[in-house]
Protein backbone atom coordinates (compact mmCIF):
# COMPACT_ATOMS: atom_id res chain seq x y z
CA UNK A 1 0.00 0.00 0.00
CA UNK A 2 1.40 3.41 -0.91
CA UNK A 3 1.88 6.26 1.55
CA UNK A 4 -1.39 8.01 0.68
CA UNK A 5 -3.23 4.72 1.08
CA UNK A 6 -1.66 4.20 4.49
CA UNK A 7 -2.76 7.65 5.62
CA UNK A 8 -6.34 7.07 4.46
CA UNK A 9 -6.75 3.64 5.99
CA UNK A 10 -4.99 4.31 9.26
CA UNK A 11 -6.88 7.59 9.40
CA UNK A 12 -10.05 5.53 9.27
CA UNK A 13 -8.69 3.40 12.10
CA UNK A 14 -8.08 6.52 14.19
CA UNK A 15 -11.66 7.62 13.50
CA UNK A 16 -12.96 4.28 14.78
CA UNK A 17 -10.87 4.58 17.92
CA UNK A 18 -12.00 8.17 18.48
CA UNK A 19 -15.63 7.14 18.12
CA UNK A 20 -15.15 4.81 21.07
CA UNK A 21 -13.66 7.62 23.15
CA UNK A 22 -10.35 5.80 23.30
CA UNK A 23 -7.77 8.35 22.24
CA UNK A 24 -5.08 7.39 24.73
CA UNK A 25 -2.15 9.68 25.43
CA UNK A 26 -0.91 12.46 27.62
CA UNK A 27 -0.48 15.84 25.98
CA UNK A 28 1.56 16.18 22.82
CA UNK A 29 4.80 14.63 21.62
CA UNK A 30 6.60 17.37 23.51
CA UNK A 31 5.45 15.76 26.76
CA UNK A 32 3.58 18.77 28.10
CA UNK A 33 0.55 16.86 29.41
CA UNK A 34 -0.43 17.50 33.00
CA UNK A 35 -1.93 15.15 35.55
CA UNK A 36 -5.52 15.78 36.61
CA UNK A 37 -5.86 13.26 39.41
CA UNK A 38 -6.68 10.41 37.02
CA UNK A 39 -4.45 7.48 37.88
CA UNK A 40 -2.90 6.25 34.64
CA UNK A 41 -2.09 2.69 33.74
CA UNK A 42 -3.06 -0.48 31.98
CA UNK A 43 -2.50 -3.89 33.44
CA UNK A 44 -3.68 -6.50 35.85
CA UNK A 45 -2.87 -8.62 38.86
CA UNK A 46 0.35 -10.63 38.62
CA UNK A 47 -1.28 -13.66 40.23
CA UNK A 48 -4.79 -15.02 39.91
CA UNK A 49 -5.48 -12.89 36.83
CA UNK A 50 -3.50 -11.12 34.18
CA UNK A 51 0.07 -12.21 34.61
CA UNK A 52 3.25 -10.17 34.96
CA UNK A 53 6.28 -11.03 32.85
CA UNK A 54 8.00 -12.74 35.77
CA UNK A 55 10.92 -10.31 35.81
CA UNK A 56 11.88 -8.01 38.65
CA UNK A 57 9.44 -5.17 39.22
CA UNK A 58 12.11 -2.61 40.09
CA UNK A 59 13.85 -0.45 37.50
CA UNK A 60 17.52 -0.70 36.66
CA UNK A 61 18.99 2.28 38.57
CA UNK A 62 21.13 3.06 35.51
CA UNK A 63 18.10 3.36 33.23
CA UNK A 64 17.06 6.90 32.37
CA UNK A 65 13.76 8.35 31.15
CA UNK A 66 13.96 8.99 27.42
CA UNK A 67 13.42 12.44 25.93
CA UNK A 68 10.57 13.07 23.48
CA UNK A 69 13.02 12.92 20.59
CA UNK A 70 14.50 9.64 21.83
CA UNK A 71 11.00 8.18 22.22
CA UNK A 72 10.23 9.28 18.68
CA UNK A 73 13.25 7.39 17.39
CA UNK A 74 12.19 4.34 19.39
CA UNK A 75 8.65 4.31 17.97
CA UNK A 76 7.74 1.94 15.17
CA UNK A 77 7.48 3.24 11.63
CA UNK A 78 5.42 1.86 8.78
CA UNK A 79 6.92 -1.24 7.18
CA UNK A 80 8.75 -2.53 10.27
CA UNK A 81 6.08 -5.13 11.08
CA UNK A 82 4.76 -7.20 8.18
CA UNK A 83 1.00 -6.98 7.64
CA UNK A 84 0.55 -3.88 9.78
CA UNK A 85 0.13 -0.28 8.73
CA UNK A 86 1.56 2.20 11.25
CA UNK A 87 1.08 5.96 11.27
CA UNK A 88 2.27 8.71 13.58
CA UNK A 89 -0.55 10.52 15.36
CA UNK A 90 -0.66 14.30 15.26
CA UNK A 91 -0.77 16.49 18.37
CA UNK A 92 -4.37 17.38 17.52
CA UNK A 93 -5.45 13.74 17.30
CA UNK A 94 -3.86 13.01 20.65
CA UNK A 95 -5.04 16.09 22.54
CA UNK A 96 -8.70 15.74 21.50
CA UNK A 97 -9.15 12.90 24.01
CA UNK A 98 -9.76 15.14 27.01
CA UNK A 99 -9.92 13.87 30.58
CA UNK A 100 -11.92 10.70 31.25
CA UNK A 101 -13.37 9.78 34.63
CA UNK A 102 -15.50 7.42 36.66
CA UNK A 103 -17.47 7.79 39.86
CA UNK A 104 -15.88 4.56 41.12
CA UNK A 105 -12.54 5.73 42.47
CA UNK A 106 -10.90 2.30 42.42
CA UNK A 107 -11.46 2.11 38.65
CA UNK A 108 -10.09 5.55 37.77
CA UNK A 109 -6.76 4.16 36.47
CA UNK A 110 -8.63 2.25 33.77
CA UNK A 111 -11.13 5.03 33.06
CA UNK A 112 -8.17 7.33 32.45
CA UNK A 113 -7.19 5.14 29.49
CA UNK A 114 -10.20 6.57 27.66
CA UNK A 115 -8.81 10.10 27.94
CA UNK A 116 -5.49 11.89 27.67
CA UNK A 117 -4.42 12.78 31.20
CA UNK A 118 -2.86 10.63 33.87
CA UNK A 119 -1.49 10.61 37.40
CA UNK A 120 1.44 10.19 37.52
CA UNK A 121 1.96 12.26 34.39
CA UNK A 122 4.62 11.06 31.92
CA UNK A 123 7.63 13.27 31.29
CA UNK A 124 7.19 12.75 27.53
CA UNK A 125 5.06 10.63 25.20
CA UNK A 126 4.81 9.67 21.54
CA UNK A 127 1.89 7.98 19.80
CA UNK A 128 1.20 5.68 16.88
CA UNK A 129 -1.99 4.29 15.34
CA UNK A 130 -1.93 0.90 13.65
CA UNK A 131 -4.31 -1.19 11.59
CA UNK A 132 -4.47 -4.75 10.26
CA UNK A 133 -6.34 -6.46 7.41
CA UNK A 134 -6.71 -3.20 5.51
CA UNK A 135 -8.51 -2.96 2.20
CA UNK A 136 -10.28 -0.13 0.40
CA UNK A 137 -13.58 -1.54 1.65
CA UNK A 138 -12.86 -2.07 5.30
CA UNK A 139 -10.62 -1.59 8.30
CA UNK A 140 -10.03 -4.79 10.29
CA UNK A 141 -8.24 -4.63 13.61
CA UNK A 142 -7.15 -1.19 14.77
CA UNK A 143 -5.36 0.23 17.75
CA UNK A 144 -2.95 2.67 19.32
CA UNK A 145 0.51 2.62 20.85
CA UNK A 146 1.71 5.13 23.43
CA UNK A 147 5.33 5.15 24.58
CA UNK A 148 5.99 7.28 27.66
CA UNK A 149 8.94 8.06 29.89
CA UNK A 150 8.49 8.67 33.62
CA UNK A 151 10.25 10.19 36.59
CA UNK A 152 11.64 8.07 39.46
CA UNK A 153 9.16 5.43 40.63
CA UNK A 154 6.30 6.66 38.44
CA UNK A 155 6.51 3.89 35.84
CA UNK A 156 6.27 1.28 38.58
CA UNK A 157 3.36 3.12 40.20
CA UNK A 158 1.57 3.29 36.87
CA UNK A 159 1.58 -0.50 36.52
CA UNK A 160 0.77 -1.07 40.21
CA UNK A 161 -2.27 1.21 40.03
CA UNK A 162 -3.62 -0.71 37.05
CA UNK A 163 -3.17 -4.10 38.66
CA UNK A 164 -5.15 -2.93 41.65
CA UNK A 165 -7.86 -1.46 39.41
CA UNK A 166 -8.28 -4.68 37.44
CA UNK A 167 -8.70 -6.62 40.67
CA UNK A 168 -11.30 -4.18 41.97
CA UNK A 169 -13.24 -3.58 38.76
CA UNK A 170 -13.86 -6.89 37.05
CA UNK A 171 -17.61 -6.33 37.47
CA UNK A 172 -17.40 -3.17 35.34
CA UNK A 173 -17.81 0.51 36.15
CA UNK A 174 -19.62 3.65 34.96
CA UNK A 175 -17.46 6.12 33.07
CA UNK A 176 -17.38 9.21 30.88
CA UNK A 177 -14.86 9.70 28.11
CA UNK A 178 -12.82 12.86 27.62
CA UNK A 179 -15.71 14.57 25.83
CA UNK A 180 -18.17 13.85 28.63
CA UNK A 181 -19.98 11.11 26.70
CA UNK A 182 -21.15 7.97 28.48
CA UNK A 183 -18.50 5.24 28.18
CA UNK A 184 -19.54 2.60 30.71
CA UNK A 185 -17.57 -0.63 30.96
CA UNK A 186 -19.61 -3.82 31.35
CA UNK A 187 -16.77 -5.96 32.66
CA UNK A 188 -12.99 -6.22 32.87
CA UNK A 189 -11.23 -9.47 32.01
CA UNK A 190 -7.64 -10.17 33.12
CA UNK A 191 -5.51 -11.68 30.34
CA UNK A 192 -2.16 -13.44 30.13
CA UNK A 193 0.56 -10.88 29.49
CA UNK A 194 3.57 -11.37 27.21
CA UNK A 195 6.99 -12.08 28.66
CA UNK A 196 8.41 -8.67 27.82
CA UNK A 197 10.23 -5.80 29.46
CA UNK A 198 10.70 -5.63 33.23
CA UNK A 199 7.02 -6.39 33.76
CA UNK A 200 3.96 -6.65 31.56
CA UNK A 201 0.23 -6.80 32.22
CA UNK A 202 -2.82 -7.34 30.01
CA UNK A 203 -6.61 -7.14 30.26
CA UNK A 204 -9.69 -6.38 28.20
CA UNK A 205 -12.49 -3.86 28.69
CA UNK A 206 -15.97 -4.83 27.48
CA UNK A 207 -17.92 -1.81 26.29
CA UNK A 208 -21.43 -1.49 27.74
CA UNK A 209 -22.65 0.62 24.79
CA UNK A 210 -24.34 -0.40 21.58
CA UNK A 211 -21.02 -1.16 19.87
CA UNK A 212 -20.36 -3.94 22.44
CA UNK A 213 -16.69 -3.51 21.65
CA UNK A 214 -13.97 -5.51 23.34
CA UNK A 215 -10.83 -3.43 23.81
CA UNK A 216 -7.66 -5.32 24.68
CA UNK A 217 -4.79 -3.64 26.51
CA UNK A 218 -1.20 -4.66 27.11
CA UNK A 219 1.24 -2.53 29.06
CA UNK A 220 4.98 -3.20 29.17
CA UNK A 221 7.38 -1.42 31.49
CA UNK A 222 11.02 -1.15 30.41
CA UNK A 223 12.88 0.67 33.18
CA UNK A 224 11.27 4.14 33.43
CA UNK A 225 9.55 3.70 30.04
CA UNK A 226 5.98 2.39 29.74
CA UNK A 227 4.55 1.22 26.41
CA UNK A 228 0.75 1.00 26.21
CA UNK A 229 -0.88 -1.02 23.43
CA UNK A 230 -4.55 -1.45 22.75
CA UNK A 231 -6.45 -3.21 20.01
CA UNK A 232 -10.08 -3.36 18.93
CA UNK A 233 -12.12 -4.84 16.08
CA UNK A 234 -15.46 -3.06 15.76
CA UNK A 235 -16.77 -5.34 13.01
CA UNK A 236 -16.14 -8.48 15.07
CA UNK A 237 -15.41 -7.89 18.79
CA UNK A 238 -14.37 -11.55 19.16
CA UNK A 239 -11.40 -10.77 16.91
CA UNK A 240 -10.06 -7.82 18.90
CA UNK A 241 -6.36 -8.37 19.41
CA UNK A 242 -2.95 -6.82 19.84
CA UNK A 243 -0.63 -8.58 17.37
CA UNK A 244 2.24 -10.30 19.17
CA UNK A 245 4.65 -9.26 16.43
CA UNK A 246 3.73 -5.63 17.04
CA UNK A 247 4.42 -5.90 20.77
CA UNK A 248 7.70 -7.75 20.23
CA UNK A 249 8.99 -5.24 17.67
CA UNK A 250 8.02 -2.15 19.64
CA UNK A 251 9.32 -3.39 22.98
CA UNK A 252 12.61 -4.41 21.36
CA UNK A 253 13.11 -0.85 20.08
CA UNK A 254 12.27 0.66 23.48
CA UNK A 255 14.65 -1.74 25.23
CA UNK A 256 17.45 -0.84 22.85
CA UNK A 257 16.84 2.88 23.36
CA UNK A 258 16.70 2.47 27.14
CA UNK A 259 19.97 0.54 27.23
CA UNK A 260 21.58 3.14 25.00
CA UNK A 261 20.51 5.95 27.33
CA UNK A 262 22.05 4.13 30.31
CA UNK A 263 25.43 3.56 28.67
Amino acid sequence: MNESGVKRTVGAAIAVVAALGLMTGCGSDSGDGKADGAKQASGAQQSGGAQGSGKAASSDPAAKPLSASALERAALTNGEVKGLEVQKMTDKEVSEGGSAKTGKAACQPMAALMGTRYDPAPKASVHRAYATDLTKAKVGGTGLIRISSYGPGDAERTVKDLREAVTACQGGFPAEDGSGEKADVKKVTPLDAPKAGDEAVSFSLHDAGKEKAVIKFTVVRTGPQVTVFFGVNIADPSKSEIPAALVDAQVAKVEKATKGAAS
